[in-house]
């Protein structure tokens, strides 16, 4: 029911605004103290310095790179796209460690899953090469992303005395899976208790926890094997995730030990921000709404109206709309129990529907409306004028967003530092 032209304009402004959270998840974070990633007793990692780079980490135990396989998600397959790189391609190099293909096309995956699991095969087919494209994008971050991420995990390896070393070495997989385990069991039951506004913020806390949550909740999944089979489809593992948590964690110990995370953000600063940002503060007019239909292309027109004429009479005698859908609906979006989310006027290809849904009164049922694809009921469950956010609403976001802001720009400073001290090789900047 959507616009072909903006659903494309959507994928690709929703995408570039989830590369931001990706771009800046390592710097935003911090290590939870109620879950240390190194066993008690270790020291402080103390300052990196100039000395021969070893091999200091092994590729994840139970990776195997030619195995792995796009997903085969129960939602939605995502249209087939040329494989851009072989799983085993070497993408970077830090220090002597590798990142290849099949380290990062799991993830590729995943945060497509975000926005395509719920777009018509048809439309999937339609924008193929614009998800393509997106794909390559998503690669291109989630390599420094991950480049990012290893050069802090050797510098902070060759920080420790041999001794501390091998300790680690011996305990890191034991000490990794019940950090991550004991992180994604605090983070699982926030994801489901989120409204989008609360995902976002949890994605901002830690996209990495925050994306497996969402993949859980998705499968109705509840433990560590069942995550386990879901990053199959998408070509990962549990272990991978796990090692991959283990990583970006340690390094964080560098983060947090050398970089000033808590600078004070002052009330003119705010100010500042909110008016040079203004734009992001105004809103259109929108509204979601509930839908009843019965498609022309399997009833003749009476006995459609009539069909959906009965749907309408079953809630008005007070039936849940959102059951009436899912058991009799044809539309879409009835498994959901026809609920859509919010829409701008004009957004809608059916001209009838969209008048409807802007004209309506608030939580009144509609008369039939007929367009071309069927007949239809809707209900408008809520709608918002186009107004302007007050600073006094925005001031605590726009505080987190500029200490998120300055903590991005200590840390890149950080790692350009560490990286002068380990070479760092990226196939895709050349």
């Amino acid at each position: 029911m959507i616009d072909g032209i903006k659903l494309r304009q959507g994928l690709i402004c929703t995408i570039a605004g989830i590369l931001g959270l990706i771009a800046s998840e390592l710097l935003a974070q911090t290590v939870p103290q109620q879950v240390p990633i190194y066993p008690k007793g270790y020291p402080t990692a103390r300052p990196l310095q100039n000395q021969p780079n070893p091999r200091v980490a092994n590729l994840p135990r139970g990776r195997n790179p030619q195995t792995a396989q796009y997903p085969q998600r129960r939602r939605q397959q995502l249209p087939q796209t040329p494989k851009l790189f072989k799983p085993t391609t070497v993408l970077a190099t830090v220090g002597s460690e590798y990142i290849m293909a099949g380290d990062l096309l799991p993830q590729v995956e995943m945060v497509m899953w975000n926005f395509i699991q719920d777009i018509p095969p048809a439309e999937l087919t339609k924008y193929r090469d614009d998800i393509a494209r997106q794909k390559e994008i998503l690669l291109t971050t989630l390599l420094q992303q991950a480049i990012d991420a290893k050069v802090l995990y050797v510098a902070f390896r060759k920080s420790l005395k041999q001794d501390e070393l091998k300790t680690l070495d011996e305990r890191i997989d034991s000490v990794s899976a019940a950090a991550f385990d004991g992180a994604l069991e605090e983070m699982l039951p926030r994801v489901k208790a989120a409204d989008k506004k609360e995902l976002k913020q949890l994605r901002q806390e830690d996209m990495h926890l925050a994306q497996l949550s969402i993949l859980m909740v998705a499968d109705d999944a509840e433990t560590m094997h069942e995550l386990d089979q879901i990053l199959r489809r998408f070509g990962s593992s549990y272990e991978m995730e796990k090692m991959r948590f283990a990583e970006v964690n340690f390094g964080r110990q560098l983060i947090v030990q050398n970089v000033n995370l808590q600078e004070e953000i002052t009330h003119r600063q705010m100010l500042d921000y909110y008016n040079k940002n203004i734009a992001d503060y105004q809103f259109n007019t929108k509204a979601r709404w509930q839908q009843l239909s019965v498609l022309s292309k399997n009833h003749p027109q009476q006995e459609a109206y009539r069909l959906v004429c009965e749907m309408g009479n079953r809630v008005l005698n007070g039936a849940p709309f959102d059951e009436i859908a899912k058991q009799w609906s044809e539309d879409l979006k009835a498994t959901n129990g026809g609920n859509y989310d919010w829409v701008e006027p004009g957004n809608l290809v059916s001209k009838p529907l969209d008048q409807a849904i802007f004209n309506l009164p608030v939580n009144r049922m509609s008369p039939v409306i007929t367009d071309d694809k069927g007949v239809h009921i809707i209900r408008v469950v809520e709608r918002t004028v186009a107004g302007k956010q007050a600073f006094g609403e925005v001031q605590n976001d726009i505080k987190d967003q500029l200490r998120i802001i300055r903590r991005n720009e200590a840390v890149q400073k950080y790692i350009a530092q560490v990286k002068l001290q380990i070479p760092v090789w990226n196939s895709l900047a050349q």
